[in-house]
């Protein structure tokens, strides 16, 4: 199956494509849900927006390979292995092998063995990565039995075509490519009916296409898989089984087969499962669409614009964005990114930068705000929020960094830029220990803490400045008595 790729990401499968300017795109780029109830559009000329289904992305079948060899050693198909290699020996056993009786045993083990192929390429079909188990065999659907009846429906075909010469062969070489397809309508929809419709064998064999032909090959070969494992063993050692444990070596024969129609039932399913959005398979829980996210989809659209170089446009969106989520941090992030990053209005980075700012306190994010600020910085240098709250959280991140200086240059000045604000108190005993703590400046931080002391005595803070005040004295006693 071929696959087309994302036009941003060359390296990912698409997962949609636009009707009307044919635009490529994965998941990512554009993480809509297929069973949104709304149109979706096309971000860069507004067209419907078809959804490609996940088997576009998916590996191509012949890269699978050690993947379908490797599929019954998963823990449920070893299990079932087991069991029908243990029933086939006991049944050996148990019964005389001359006595009719013995067609019963066989009967169930051959009707396991084709009931777990279909519902391998069930499985297989929906996107399952594990074989079924033994209790998901039986689903009260006679599915073996309607697939004795296709054997047999196709046994009286091919002896009816046979008689008609070489056109007879031919018949029956077309006959025979097109059994796999039967099984596969067999396994997928559980009835005869659309098992023996030859319009709906043809068109399957059809909508998979030359990958059909690939799997005819190899479900060949593999065929003959129990035939060569056996003789891949020394003739000393067959004919030891045959004489001393002949129930062995029945188990190992049932086991082989069964292990190799699980194979092409891996093969038979994946192939349906690439094509599934055509023949109306449902996948899986972990193949299913992505859920509805409005945002995230939204925000992909204004990354588009971006890549298209259509600033205006991308800002334009994300503000209309920043209005339906005020309070999503990823929103109001990438909006102030792309306002610093394309330098425009100068008041529109300073309205935004502090209400991005005020999110991250109120949401205890305070370790990303000194990026924020900065980056507003190099649009409006020496910027600085309206907010003294916001210049005091900023400050005390700086201080956190031991970066004082700009720690300062926030809040050193407010007792005359806001003397009446009642975040004053707490920014100045902040500065007081940057200058103490961070500086080595005690003189200083004194003189900030007699400040307010002074003009801010009845604050709640205030027993505890004056505490940080006599600290800060009685150590600088202690270094002058050590001098």
């Amino acid at each position: 199956m071929a696959t087309d790729y994302c036009v941003y990401h060359a390296d990912r499968a698409a997962n949609w494509n636009c009707v009307a300017c044919g635009t490529l795109l994965c998941q990512e780029c554009f993480p809509a849900a297929p069973q949104a109830t709304h149109s979706l559009y096309c971000t860069m000329c507004t067209g419907k927006m078809r959804y490609l289904g996940v088997g576009n992305g998916l590996p191509s079948f012949w890269s699978q390979m050690p993947r379908f060899f490797a599929y019954p050693f998963a823990m449920n198909g070893l299990i079932f292995l087991a069991l029908l290699a243990g029933l086939a020996s006991a049944s050996a056993k148990l019964f005389d092998t001359n006595s009719i009786l013995i067609l019963l045993p066989i009967f169930i083990v051959v009707a396991l063995a084709v009931r777990q192929s279909l519902r391998v390429i069930e499985f297989c079909s929906q996107g399952r990565a594990k074989p079924p188990g033994i209790s998901e065999l039986f689903d009260g659907n006679p599915t073996t039995l309607k697939m004795f009846g296709l054997m047999v429906a196709y046994g009286i075909i091919v002896g009816c075509v046979g008689q008609f010469g070489l056109l007879g062969v031919a018949l029956i070489v077309c006959l025979s490519g097109l059994l796999p397809a039967s099984i596969m309508l067999l396994a997928i929809h559980g009835t005869l009916r659309d098992a023996l419709d030859p319009i709906q064998v043809i068109q399957l064999a059809a909508r998979i296409g030359w990958s059909y032909l690939g799997l005819l090959l190899v479900l060949l070969i593999t065929a003959q898989g129990p035939e060569q494992a056996i003789a891949l063993m020394p003739a000393g050692t067959l004919k030891h089984l045959a004489e001393h444990y002949p129930y062995m070596l029945i188990a190992i024969f049932v086991a082989t087969t069964a292990y190799f129609n699980m194979v092409m039932g891996a093969m038979m399913g994946y192939l349906l499962f690439q094509h599934h959005e055509d023949l109306g398979i449902q996948p899986d829980d972990d193949h299913a669409g992505a859920p509805v996210d409005n945002r995230a989809l939204e925000l992909a659209r204004a990354v588009i614009l971006v890549r298209e170089s259509r600033y205006p446009d991308a800002l334009k969106h994300m503000a209309g964005m920043v209005a339906d989520y005020p309070n999503d941090l990823h929103v109001l992030e990438y909006h102030h990114k792309l306002l610093c990053q394309s330098r425009g209005d100068p008041d529109r980075v300073q309205l935004y930068t502090e209400r991005y700012l005020q999110a991250l306190l109120d949401m205890q994010r305070k370790s990303r705000m000194t990026a924020v600020l900065e980056a507003a910085c190099q649009v409006v240098p020496g910027y600085k929020p309206k907010s003294i709250a916001l210049r005091r959280a900023l400050a005390e991140e700086y201080f956190l960094q031991k970066r004082f200086k700009p720690a300062i240059a926030l809040i050193g000045m407010l007792h005359k830029e806001a003397p009446t604000s009642d975040e004053l108190p707490a920014a100045y005993y902040l500065l007081a220990r940057i200058y103490s703590e961070g500086l080595r400046e005690d003189g200083k931080a004194v003189m900030i803490l007699d400040f307010l002391l002074k003009h801010h005595a009845g604050h709640a803070i205030a027993g505890e400045v004056e505490n940080y005040r006599k600290v800060i004295l009685s150590l600088g006693q202690m270094g002058q008595a050590t001098v």
